[in-house]
């Protein structure tokens, strides 16, 4: 490589790059061909919309039963949310906005006084430890 490429096509290029990489580039081009081909029908795109739906819907559920026990369940919630919005309008601006908020509260805390900063580390202490504490008692 010569010295005029950047580090991020360093990264990327060669023998170097990570095999997960070209496995993951390989199965999302393999997706992408066969949501194209189901798209050749009027059907194929019905089929499409409902397995997207319920996949969606379903990882939604898992990350809602999963919020009140210590783990990612907002993080699989957004996960379901990003799987309804390659099909739905509605999911997309929903995710879109939420994406704004979460943008914002972070620049909120980030800039925001020390106070700010205590206070919603402070709150986000106490929400994981009362989830903590009824994960505990259901558990027992």
């Amino acid at each position: 490589m010569s010295d005029l490429q950047s580090d991020s096509e360093k990264v990327t290029d060669g023998p170097a790059a990570p095999r997960w990489r070209a496995a993951f580039a390989r199965l999302q081009d393999r997706a992408m061909r066969l949501r194209a081909q189901a798209y050749g029908t009027p059907l194929g795109r019905i089929g499409v919309k409902i397995v997207v739906a319920v996949l969606g819907t379903l990882v939604i559920a898992v990350g809602v039963i999963l919020l009140p026990l210590p783990g990612p369940g907002w993080l699989i919630i957004l996960g379901g949310l990003a799987l309804l919005a390659m099909e739905f309008a509605w999911a997309r601006r929903l995710l879109q906005f939420t994406r704004a908020q979460l943008v914002r509260w972070t620049r909120l805390v980030r800039d925001g006084s020390w106070l700010v900063r205590i206070v919603s580390v402070g709150g986000l202490l106490l929400v994981v430890g009362g989830a903590l504490l009824l994960s505990l008692r259901i558990l027992a």
